[in-house]
């Protein structure tokens, strides 16, 4: 692939930046109503194109923390993105460094902000929650260790904390009370209609956490740490259904941990991974929930 045509892929990345905000708007616009005519039929479209589109933000607001795209503030698109998903900046902007120094060791504050939880009973509790509620639940449990960390608590921002909520509040409550005032939705299907879309997109993109760091500690340096890190084999139809509703998020994602220098996500396949390079299928991610559940995890050694 050459530099232009690298340059132009990521071009188009901005382009579809702005189009995914732009449909993302119109999709909560119309979802109440939707919800309010199909009832629970509603549900496939939520989950096509809403959480379609869901998880796309959620990518870019990634990306735009890791300043990979050019010509734009990536700073104030982070800021844009995580308050149109329903995020607060602040949490994930101080613990997402974490998940890179510390990947697949209960350090990682981002993906075990609770640690190394030793009673199993209580392990099972918090893995079935993180299995059942996604995002949602993990983002709370890690806004409550933000408190008590004795490095963080300091960095954390209580202005900054209330300029996101009353951003969220505008965004979403503005689109809403839009979408009552034209298509004569209430208050109930919209908030409704919304926390099942936060739920859904909340679960999608946690799983496809959970897929590649879901139950793993590593022993080993960074390097050992990142191999280990798992990918899903595009070798089934529910592997690529899910490859496509999350954007082939997981599809090489230890490329992003071993070189997160690097915008890879656009160019699938185009990078040679280790030859060591960890892959499953649906079929053994339900095995590592299975083993969550039941309170087991296993610590990978590597050779």
């Amino acid at each position: 692939m050459t530099a232009m045509t690298t340059i132009s892929i990521v071009e188009k990345q901005i382009v579809k930046l702005l189009s995914t905000l732009v449909l993302w708007l119109a999709y909560l616009f119309f979802l109440p109503y939707i919800y309010a005519s199909l009832n629970i039929f509603s549900l496939l479209f939520m989950l096509f194109p809403g959480v379609y589109l869901l998880c796309l933000l959620a990518q870019f607001m990634h990306e735009c923390w890791h300043e990979y795209l050019p010509r734009i503030n990536n700073k104030f698109f982070y800021l844009i993105l995580s308050w149109i998903i329903f995020l607060d900046p602040q949490t994930f902007d101080l613990v997402h460094p974490y998940h890179h120094s510390q990947v697949n060791t209960y350090d990682d504050i981002e993906f075990h902000p609770l640690g190394n939880i030793k009673n199993k009973s209580l392990r099972i509790i918090y893995n079935f929650l993180e299995i059942c509620l996604g995002n949602i639940f993990v983002l709370i449990v890690a806004n409550f260790q933000i408190s008590q960390h004795p490095k963080l608590k300091q960095q954390y921002c209580l202005k900054k904390l209330i300029i996101s909520i009353w951003m969220r509040i505008i965004i979403w409550g503005g689109v809403g009370y839009t979408s009552h005032l034209l298509l004569g939705v209430t208050t109930g299907q919209i908030a409704t209609s919304y926390f099942i879309t936060c739920w859904m997109g909340s679960l999608m993109v946690h799983h496809c956490e959970l897929i590649e760091h879901g139950n793993l500690i590593v022993e080993g340096d960074l390097k050992e740490r990142n191999l280990q890190t798992r990918n899903l084999k595009p070798s089934g139809i529910l592997e690529r259904f899910f490859l496509f509703i999350t954007h082939n998020h997981c599809l090489e994602h230890s490329l992003h941990h071993s070189m997160s220098n690097i915008y890879t996500r656009p160019f699938p396949e185009t990078n040679i991974l280790p030859e060591k390079t960890v892959y499953i299928s649906f079929g053994e991610y339900l095995v590592i929930l299975k083993d969550m559940l039941r309170g087991k995890c296993l610590v990978v050694k590597p050779e």
